[in-house]
C-alpha cells in the first residue's frame, strides 16, 4: 500500500510537469463576439477582448475580419492577432439583425462544438452593426462584462425571460416550440438598451416584440419573479389630459397552458396568475375599490394583449409559447406537420388572467 502511494505520487509530479503553461498577459481572453452580414455572402466577425493596463483599468481591444463562414473568420483572425486568441471566458455574441434574417444556426453550431465555451453564454441579436457597438466604451470592466451583466439584470429583475445558447439551440432543434433571443441597441458610445425581443422561424429572425410589449411576452414564456408594470387607469376627474396612473411592482406571476386535444378546433387556454403590490398610484386616493379596478384593468390588459400576442404568433406560423410541445405530449401519435399545417393555424384561444394586489405602498 506504502509503495503503490509512493508511486501514485512520483507519476502524479511527472504529469504535473507536462501541462503546458500560458501567462494571461500574453494571451487575448475573448469576452464577446461580434457577427454582422456585409453582402455578397460574407460575414464580418469582431473578436472583444479585455487589454489590462499597469495603471489597473481595462481597454477594450478589438479585431476584425471577413470570410463566408464563422470558420475562416476565426481562421483570419488569429492570423492577425499578435497572442492567441481563447474563447474560454466568452460571455456574449451579439449578431446584427441582417444576418440574423438570413440565419444564425451556423453561429450557434460553431459555438456548441467549441468545448471551451458554456452553453450559458448569451446570444443577442442587435438592431443595427453588431461590430460598432461592441466597440463603445461601457463601464469599467470591459464591454463584454458590461453587455452581460445587463441581460443578467434584465433576466432576474424586469422583463426579459431567460435566454441563452443552450436554451436557444433546445427551441431550436426540439419540435413545437421555437426560439428566441433579446434585442440589443446602442444608445450612445457609452450606452446601450434592451430593445425587445426577436422571434425565430427555425434559425431566422421573423419579428420583433417591442420593448413596451416585453412584460405580456415574458408572463407568457416565462415567471415573473421581480419587476414593474404601469397600469393606465384613464383621465383624471377635471383633467382633460392627465392619466391616472398605478405603478405595481415586486411582481411574481406564472402560467398554464390547459388544451383541449379532441376540440374542433383544438382549444388553447392560457391562465395567468400575477401578484404585486402597488407603489406608486397618481390618483386622490388609493382605495380598497380602487385597488379592485387596478385588479380589474391589469387583468384586462394581460387578457386584450396575450391574445393579440397569440394570434400573430399563429398568423406568422411561430410558436414560442410551446402550445405545439404541449400537445404533443397530450396526443399519443404526434404529428409534427399534420400540427403546423392543419391544426395550429385553427387553434382558438382563450386568455384568463388573475391579478392580486397584495398590498398598497406609496400613494400620490
Amino acid at each position: 500500500m506504502k509503495k503503490s502511494l509512493i508511486l501514485f505520487l512520483i507519476c502524479s509530479l511527472f504529469l504535473t510537469g507536462c501541462v503546458e503553461k500560458e501567462i494571461l498577459d500574453d494571451l487575448y481572453v475573448e469576452t464577446a463576439k461580434a457577427y454582422d452580414y456585409v453582402g455578397e455572402n460574407k460575414i464580418r466577425g469582431t473578436a472583444l477582448f479585455p487589454i489590462y493596463l499597469s495603471d489597473k483599468s481595462i481597454q477594450n481591444g478589438t479585431l476584425s475580419a471577413e470570410a463566408s463562414s464563422t470558420r475562416e473568420v476565426l481562421e483570419k483572425l488569429e492570423r492577425r492577432a499578435q497572442q492567441p486568441l481563447v474563447r474560454g471566458s466568452l460571455d456574449v455574441v451579439l449578431i446584427g439583425e441582417k444576418l440574423a434574417k438570413k440565419g444564425i444556426i451556423d453561429i450557434g453550431d460553431s459555438l456548441q462544438r467549441d468545448a471551451s465555451i458554456g452553453a450559458r453564454l448569451y446570444v443577442t441579436i442587435v438592431d443595427g452593426d453588431a461590430g460598432e457597438l461592441i466597440k463603445g466604451n461601457y463601464g469599467l470592466r470591459g464591454n463584454g462584462t458590461y453587455i452581460s451583466n445587463l441581460i443578467t439584470h434584465n433576466i432576474k429583475r424586469r422583463e426579459l425571460p431567460e435566454t441563452n445558447l443552450h436554451l436557444f439551440l433546445f427551441n431550436y432543434f426540439q419540435e413545437g416550440q421555437t426560439a428566441y433571443l433579446p434585442i440589443l441597441k446602442q444608445l450612445s458610445n457609452e450606452s446601450i438598451a434592451i430593445t425587445g425581443i426577436a422571434l425565430f422561424d427555425k434559425d431566422k429572425m421573423v419579428k420583433k416584440i417591442p420593448a413596451e410589449d416585453m412584460f405580456f411576452f415574458k408572463i407568457l414564456v416565462d415567471k415573473l419573479a421581480e419587476g414593474s408594470h404601469v397600469i393606465k387607469m384613464g383621465k383624471k376627474p377635471g383633467a382633460a389630459e392627465e392619466t391616472v396612473e398605478a405603478s405595481v411592482t415586486s411582481l411574481i406571476s406564472k402560467h398554464k397552458i390547459i388544451i383541449k386535444h379532441k376540440a374542433d378546433p383544438v382549444e388553447v387556454t392560457m391562465r395567468i396568475k400575477v401578484r404585486g403590490i402597488v407603489r406608486e398610484y397618481t390618483g386622490k386616493k388609493l382605495t380598497h375599490d380602487k385597488v379592485g379596478e387596478v385588479e380589474k384593468k391589469m387583468e384586462k390588459d394581460i387578457e386584450e394583449k396575450c391574445l393579440t400576442m397569440l394570434k400573430e404568433f399563429q398568423e406568422i406560423g411561430i410558436d414560442p409559447v410551446g402550445i405545439g410541445q404541449n400537445q404533443k405530449h397530450g396526443v399519443r401519435g404526434f404529428d409534427i406537420k399534420e400540427w403546423k399545417e392543419s391544426i395550429y393555424p385553427h387553434v382558438k384561444f382563450n386568455v384568463d388572467a388573475k391579478v392580486q394586489i397584495l398590498e398598497a405602498g406609496t400613494v400620490e
